[in-house]
């Protein structure tokens, strides 16, 4: 039996677990050209924030609302075992494991 509430919550840190894709594709539209950082609009400036800037300074932190997401779908699916905190879990760990891989070949690269 799925309770409502926690079913809710599953959506939700599903949704912060695309929160860094949706952000890009939202950086892309609004801000194609040019450092983001340095747009006099706060929306392009905090949707930098969630998507690119965490790369371009190679800071190694992955974005926030995905570490949130990803989470909060693991121990929904830990205590819970929803479907939707199952695939935010999935979808969580697989987006984690890309940016730490984006994250490695700079690292890579300046140590070759």
């Amino acid at each position: 039996m799925t309770n409502i509430p926690l079913n809710r919550l599953s959506w939700l840190a599903l949704l912060l677990d695309i929160a860094p894709l949706l952000a890009t594709a939202g950086l892309g539209v609004l801000h194609p050209v040019g450092d983001p950082q340095a747009s006099p609009s706060v929306l392009v400036r905090m949707l930098d924030f969630q998507a690119t800037y965490w790369m371009r300074n190679a800071i190694p932190v992955p974005p926030p609302l995905l570490v949130v997401g990803a989470l909060v779908s693991m121990l929904l699916w830990w205590r819970y075992r929803g479907p939707t905190a199952l695939a935010g879990t999935v979808l969580g760990v697989g987006l984690l494991g890309l940016w730490s891989v984006i994250m490695v070949v700079p690292l890579l690269m300046h140590v070759n």
